[in-house]
């Protein structure tokens, strides 16, 4: 029986030359513009995707990606213990070491000056709620996170997950935009104020 070695196709006893796939595909938006998605790994530090976020401070990923904002530069490599792994050939990144930056973190920065710095530590709320437009969470929660948020002299990004979509929220918006249910022990702040990571 033949081997097949990597790049190769075979069908049942005959080899072929197989198709060559875009390693992205476009994405439309309603408003008629487009970006690309990869469909295979690409260098993280090498590819364009991200952009400065003039808002919020630090980076953010852009909303339209070019084709050509992709390094798909990635080549297998063995390490001393014959371990096989992923390098990137034009910036040397080995795809096992851990890149803060593309953490799941919403990117703001600490300082108030323009300079980038890194991205907050998420606290995740406990016990939340959707309902109506608001996220809930009982007052124990909110004084939790609010003790542990003035501790850090507000260096960090209140978050909830719910239904698979973790939600963040500034810590300026979580001191100000809570508002108290009378009669009950929770408290809720609008989804509008929530970016979703």
């Amino acid at each position: 029986m033949e081997s097949i070695n990597c790049g190769e196709a075979i069908s049942g006893f005959t080899k072929y030359e197989p198709e060559k796939e875009d390693p992205y595909r476009e994405i439309m938006y309603r408003n008629g513009n487009s970006t690309w998605k990869a469909t295979t790994l690409f260098c993280p530090t090498c590819s364009k995707i991200r952009e400065k976020d003039r808002q919020n401070g630090g980076f953010k990923d852009k909303w339209t990606v070019a084709k050509e904002d992709y390094f798909f530069t990635l080549a297998y490599k063995t390490d001393d213990d014959g371990s096989l792994y992923a390098s990137c050939t034009k910036c040397g990144l080995d795809v096992r070491s851990h890149i803060p930056e593309y953490d799941s973190y919403v990117s703001i920065i600490i300082r108030e000056d323009d300079e980038d710095g890194p991205p907050l530590p998420i606290i995740m709320f406990q016990d939340v709620d959707y309902q109506q437009g608001f996220f809930l969470f009982p007052n124990t929660e909110h004084e939790r996170i609010r003790l542990q948020g003035t501790q850090e002299q507000g260096r960090i990004l209140p978050a909830t997950e719910i239904d698979g979509v973790r939600y963040a929220i500034t810590w300026n918006d979580f001191l100000t935009k809570v508002r108290s249910f009378p009669g009950l022990s929770i408290v809720g702040i609008p989804k509008t104020y929530f970016k979703s990571l």
